[in-house]
């Protein structure tokens, strides 16, 4: 493998590694605070990607401003890049979380069949409204101009834009760390993980804190999806192509365990992006990838990090 190629192999490895981390963390807390699988996260993502090229577009928000018939929409000059767009991402992902958990899965928790049904249909709905809003064609998200070109390491050119990628992704874990760990919703998050009924006992809203969850869970994954814009094209159907890697490294890392996630997404991350380019084909790598964990998970079927449980017995 030349200088080239290996450069080119570890920035995507790093890269889908990190927007799979992202993911995959959202789905993990779901299901670990809340047990519930969510389908409809790959939409999440989608949604998170087309937030940001609505936020960074400079002609769609005067146009739509113009259409409801306000006149101040032809003097509007602002240009926001994928900086803002990035946490705007998280806010909008995010109350959409929050809305779908209040109006649809707070009346479905001890009934995974119909949750898993339920969002998925949800993701069906999501898919086809932004289709109807925006059209199939593919929409391009711009890069800060910043973060155009590439870092010379030697023989090795790593683009700005894949190792902002990682290094955005290191922060959010640590904020995710941060939060779990040093704060008091984090606190109340922990013990109903724990202990739900025990910790509803003791005064803490577990509804409030399944909100909260999914809410921030979403989000994650509409981060992902403005990062992801300026690296390939949004459509309506991206979302899809990824929430299965996403569920396959939840489910290598260990259900519900959030380091079990990030060391899944690095090893399928990492494994995809070198086979492709040992393979030269990536549906062949993702094969080979897949099939791999598949082996794996039957020989371990706990993932890399199992759960540890308590007997009282």
């Amino acid at each position: 493998m030349t200088s080239t190629a290996l450069g080119e192999a570890l920035s995507n490895s790093l890269s889908l590694s990190s927007i799979l981390v992202l993911t995959a963390i959202g789905l993990a807390i779901t299901f670990g605070v809340m047990r519930v699988i969510n389908m409809a996260h790959g939409e999440m993502l989608m949604l998170g990607a087309y937030t940001a090229y609505v936020v960074t577009d400079p002609d769609l928000l005067p146009s739509w401003i113009n259409n409801l018939g306000a006149s101040w929409g032809q003097d509007w000059d602002v240009k926001i890049n994928l900086f803002y767009a990035i946490p705007i991402a998280f806010l909008v992902v995010g109350f959409v979380g929050y809305l779908t958990e209040v109006f649809l899965i707070r009346y479905l928790y001890g009934r995974p069949l119909d949750t898993l049904l339920a969002t998925w249909g949800l993701g069906l709905v999501f898919q086809q409204l932004v289709n109807l809003t925006f059209g199939a064609n593919l929409k391009a998200v711009e890069q800060p101009e910043v973060l155009v070109g590439n870092w010379q390491i030697g023989d090795l050119a790593l683009p700005y834009y894949r190792v902002f990628i990682v290094g955005f992704t290191l922060m959010c874990l640590l904020l995710v760390y941060l939060w779990f760990y040093r704060t008091s919703s984090g606190l109340k998050i922990r013990a109903v993980v724990q202990n739900r009924a025990m910790a509803s006992a003791l005064g803490i809203s577990t509804r409030r804190v399944d909100s909260l969850t999914f809410a921030i869970a979403t989000g994650l994954a509409g981060v992902a999806g403005s990062i992801l814009g300026p690296l390939y094209n949004v459509n309506y159907t991206m979302g899809s192509q990824y929430v299965v890697d996403a569920f396959m490294v939840v489910i290598l890392g260990g259900m519900g365990q959030l380091l079990g996630s990030i060391a899944g997404a690095v090893v399928i991350g990492t494994g995809t992006g070198f086979m492709e380019k040992l393979v030269d084909q990536p549906p062949v790598a993702k094969v080979i990838v897949l099939g791999t964990v598949v082996l794996f998970l039957l020989i371990r079927p706990s993932g890399l990090f199992a759960v540890k449980e308590r007997s009282y017995e």
